[in-house]
């Protein structure tokens, strides 16, 4: 049975791609009105698991322009605007609530390790009625101390692995059942880089043909499958 299962958030337990999209055209049109990027450039960055500091350097109509002010002043437009429009486009995968119920009654600790902000992540899981499933200290975002995005290890390494032993009397993690569950390429080799078990969720935002060819332990069609991987 697997020890500790880790989910990504945006495509994997929720599904956010019209929110995220929504908010990226919205913040586009507040401060380069003129500019607003392609939809198709859209859906490709989020199909990669970008963060949003690479995503709007990516999107950013100047790129030379694109200082550490520009790409703040976008991250904090982005942020306001997805919690005030973003949020209410955001649903919870069908059967996400059922397997938390499931790995919690098998007493599976739960992880997310996001690209997201951590305030976004928990907000979404308030609203959806999935609040008190995961740990508030065992959501990793973007801001995390510590932190970085996937697929660095070192959300796993330097975070998660020292509260698990600190908090929750795990001193040994066997690699071998841990499992990361997530729909992109950057999550399949964040599992990679951990040297743990991954399960890659084809309904997701991935790139179908670069996730496949990175040879996923498990591919699923709906969260209804990973309780039988997580419980085998």
């Amino acid at each position: 049975m697997i020890a500790l299962t880790i989910f990504d958030f945006d495509g994997t337990l929720f599904d956010t791609h019209e929110s995220i999209s929504r908010t990226i055209k919205l913040t586009f049109d507040a401060l380069f009105p003129t500019q607003s990027p392609p939809r198709s450039e859209i859906y490709r960055l989020i199909a990669s698991g970008a963060g949003l500091a690479d995503t709007f350097k990516a999107l950013h109509p100047s790129p030379a322009d694109f200082t550490p002010t520009a790409e703040n002043e976008c991250i904090e437009k982005y942020r306001s605007l997805y919690a005030t429009h973003g949020q209410l486009l955001i649903k919870a995968f069908p059967g996400a609530k059922d397997l938390l119920i499931e790995l919690n009654a098998h007493k599976i600790p739960i992880a997310i390790v996001s690209n997201k902000g951590v305030a976004a992540v928990k907000t979404a899981l308030e609203r959806n009625g999935l609040d008190g499933y995961i740990p508030e200290d065992l959501i990793i975002g973007d801001k995390t101390p510590g932190a970085k995005r996937k697929p660095d290890p070192a959300s796993f390494v330097d975070v998660l692995v020292p509260v698990l032993r600190e908090r929750y009397g795990l001193p040994e993690i066997d690699l071998a059942k841990v499992l990361v569950v997530g729909d992109t390429v950057a999550d399949i080799q964040f599992a990679r880089n951990i040297k743990s078990k991954v399960c890659w969720c084809r309904y997701g935002y991935g790139d179908q043909e670069a996730c496949d060819k990175l040879k996923p332990d498990f591919v699923v069609d709906s969260l209804g499958e990973v309780v039988g991987i997580v419980k085998a």
